[in-house]
């Protein structure tokens, strides 16, 4: 093992940055090895361990601006963790994703930035004023509707659950409503903000709706596939009217030279979004006292007004400051340059990398942050929140691995944080291990210091547990001295909780089994009702789970007689 770290080290020095899964790859062994592995040379100050992978010590991260010709994929976005930035600037998803970036923010004294939607902790939110930039393109539709659809306007309003899209939809319908009474919505939807359920949806609702004359989408990209839905049906573009909120990149900016389906849009202007991000940034980092939101400026656009303020450049659309700064009500001014000391870095963690909003303002924070000499790193939101979760699991297994004591009988139920908790008992001695989980029994297999023994049963494929009455029958005749157990929902009301029927089964069985219950649950488990109970909480007698989990509901729990234990991160 010495060997494989001491490469590992030479590797990440050499490459600058390796992830779990390449590193996986290059020594043969599990990525849940590699985790482990990386914990220690982090710990050890050999290396710097990073969400997705690990870095040297001493990064050196790049300020290149990427061709704009390549589209910016997931793939592409560099990993960063809070001890390499200054600022974060990030895009509220989740309550609980906002939870976890804000401790580790805190932890490490980085400062947060809220684009388009605002979060709990952030210094301010730069942003458009979604409601009244909705109801400027519903004022536009009503009079389109007045001039080309007779005043009869059917609405099919293409939504999405978070509330800064709610505000583009409830304004729009407002503003249409104020300048055409008589307009009405057919249907409100929720897509997931994706080209498929937009274009399936369009589909249905005019199927069933032919009367359906204006398409509102809340972003480009549930646009293009409400109007991919149009053209496969045949729909008569002087019939129907889509509409946009973005103007994000290249691709709508081109459909609406087209005058087809598509005949106004909601420009947000990336360019200028870019760079008050990182001016927002820089005042967070100087530690100006910040208004709660910085507004920036729309406009809706036609084909005869987008070339008013973009110019077509060898394909592309480029936005001229001078003529946009005329055009727009609302001022542009970046002031950085006054500011006595700038960040080192700002870090961009993205939600959607396929959306051309997205990879249009990472290429206008880049050349911004550049020309100050600030280093821009970028990464994929849900991969840093996954891997942020794989860290508080491993705390989570390495906090259960220190009540194992010499001479334990102890039952490993299956799933990833157990699964971590095997690794850390690999070394213990002394010990038996009961267990129904195939990579539990893997991980100490070769371990003739682990008295170790599987259950026998049916392989349920989906999770690599072992099921059935063998396994039932298995803990009958057994006890010990200690459970950990993995769940799919905690609630207060509804107790544990799992999704499938035969696997509650084997856990209630191991309850039975046990003198003592310790539930391995991190702070996303709680809240959630899956399918099948498996008994109320009054069953645990430990917990350990993280420190993003709300002091309230800790204390509830405690109240309950559960006493708590929280991982260190």
């Amino acid at each position: 093992m010495i060997n494989r770290l001491n490469e590992m080290v030479t590797l990440v020095e050499q490459q600058g940055f390796l992830s779990v899964k390449a590193l996986s790859r290059k020594f043969a062994v599990s990525e849940v090895t590699i985790r482990r592995d990386l914990q220690r040379l982090h710990d050890a100050r050999r290396l710097l361990r990073t969400y997705g992978g690990a870095a040297p010590l001493i990064v050196q991260l790049t300020a290149e601006t990427p061709s704009t010709d390549a589209p910016l994929m997931a793939s592409t976005l560099a990993n960063f963790s809070m001890e390499q930035v200054d600022v974060v600037v990030n895009v509220s998803l989740s309550p609980r994703a906002d939870l976890v970036l804000l401790e580790r923010a805190e932890k490490h004294g980085v400062k947060i930035i809220a684009e388009s939607l605002g979060m709990q902790g952030a210094k301010t939110l730069v942003a458009v004023d979604n409601f009244q930039a909705g109801w400027s393109l519903g004022c536009w539709a009503g009079e389109y509707a007045q001039h080309y659809f007779q005043s009869q306007a059917r609405v099919l309003d293409l939504t999405y659950h978070l509330s800064n899209t709610q505000d583009r939809s409830r304004g729009f319908v407002a503003g249409l409503q104020e300048t055409l009474p008589a307009a009405q919505v057919a249907l409100s939807l929720t897509t997931q903000s994706d080209w498929q359920s937009a274009y399936q949806l369009t589909t249905d609702a005019i199927h069933v709706h032919p009367d359906i004359n204006i398409i509102f989408c809340i972003n480009d990209i549930v646009a293009c596939g409400a109007i991919q839905a149009c053209r496969d049906l045949e729909v008569d573009p002087a019939a129907v009217l889509v509409l946009t909120f973005g103007l994000e990149g290249k691709t709508l900016k081109d459909e609406l030279l087209r005058r087809e389906y598509l005949k106004a849009g909601l420009a947000m202007f990336p360019e200028i979004v870019g760079p008050l991000c990182v001016e927002a940034a820089i005042d967070a980092f100087n530690g100006v006292e910040m208004a709660a939101q910085i507004i920036t400026p729309h406009a809706v656009l036609t084909a005869e007004t987008l070339p008013q303020i973009y110019a077509q450049q060898h394909g592309d659309w480029l936005l001229t400051l001078e003529q946009a700064a005329a055009y727009l009500p609302t001022p542009i001014g970046f002031t950085s340059t006054a500011h006595d000391a700038l960040p080192s870095r700002i870090g961009f963690l993205v939600p959607f990398s396929e959306h051309e909003w997205y990879k249009s303002l990472i290429a206008a924070m880049r050349a911004y942050a550049r020309h100050l000499g600030i280093v821009l790193a970028v990464a994929d939101a849900a991969e840093n929140l996954r891997d942020e979760l794989v860290l508080r699991k491993l705390g989570i297994a390495h906090e259960a691995s220190k009540l194992v004591k010499a001479g334990d009988v102890i039952l490993i139920d299956g799933g990833q944080v157990t699964t971590y908790l095997a690794e850390a008992l690999q070394d213990a001695s002394g010990i038996m291990v009961i267990t129904n989980a195939m990579a539990v029994f893997d991980v100490l297999r070769n371990r003739p210091n682990v008295n170790l023994i599987l259950t026998g049963g049916i392989l349920r494929h989906e999770s690599q547990t072992l099921i059935g009455p063998t396994v039932e029958t298995v803990f009958r005749e057994l006890r010990a001295d200690k459970l950990f157990m993995a769940v799919s929902g905690v609630s207060l009301d509804f107790g544990l909780s799992h999704t499938n029927l035969a696997e509650v089964a084997v856990k209630q069985a191991m309850i039975r089994a046990a003198r003592e219950v310790i539930l391995l649950a991190d702070h996303t488990k709680f809240e959630q009702e899956s399918v099948m109970q498996i008994a109320p909480l009054d069953v645990v007698d430990k917990l350990i789970t993280d420190n993003a989990l709300p002091a309230s509901t800790r204390l509830e729990l405690a109240k309950r007689g559960i006493e708590v234990l929280l991982a260190k991160n």
